[in-house]
């Protein structure tokens, strides 16, 4: 190999580095800027709720364990079932919605609970049959009542424009 050759090759030009770290920035900025899913679940909307609890519902069926949802003293986390004790998933938190005091849960059994709240037992339970313990969510702050109903069915079906889940199809 002539090492004199290697010395004298013209190699890039300032000009055709800049060209290729501009690319690169539009291609990051267009990847970066249509991560919309990931604002979806930051903002304290509805959506992340029903795509949550069919997340759950999902992940029940397809893992055939069961899975509770548990709220209370500020923090939320899924548990599974095994030989009649609750264990912790770790899931990504990207994966909970974003909860505000203002949410109110209310159980199958009636019981309502905030965010806040102290609670040992589960807000929902999602079974390997696709059916769950069932339960409510009112958004009252700015969502103006709106509720997300969760049967026993595994059917979530929101108030202010009846949707239903395609899994409760």
């Amino acid at each position: 190999m002539d090492f004199k050759k290697l010395n004298l090759s013209p190699g890039f030009t300032l000009l055709e580095l800049l060209v290729v770290l501009i690319l690169m920035g539009l291609i990051s900025t267009v990847i970066i800027t249509n991560t919309s899913f990931v604002d979806r679940y930051e903002s304290d909307q509805v959506e992340p709720y029903k795509e949550f609890l069919n997340f759950l519902s999902e992940e029940s069926a397809l893992t055939k364990k069961t899975l509770a949802w548990f709220i209370g003293v500020n923090t939320q986390s899924v548990y599974t079932l095994k030989k009649n004790e609750w264990h912790l998933q770790n899931f990504d938190s990207s994966y909970y919605p974003n909860i505000n005091n203002q949410i109110l849960f209310k159980d199958v059994r009636g019981q309502t609970l905030l965010f806040s709240d102290k609670t040992i037992l589960p807000f929902l339970i999602f079974y390997p049959s696709g059916q769950s313990s069932g339960g409510e969510i009112h958004f009252n702050e700015d969502n103006s009542g709106r509720v997300i109903t969760i049967d026993t069915f595994g059917k979530v079906i929101d108030s202010k424009n009846n949707y239903v889940s395609s899994k409760g199809l």
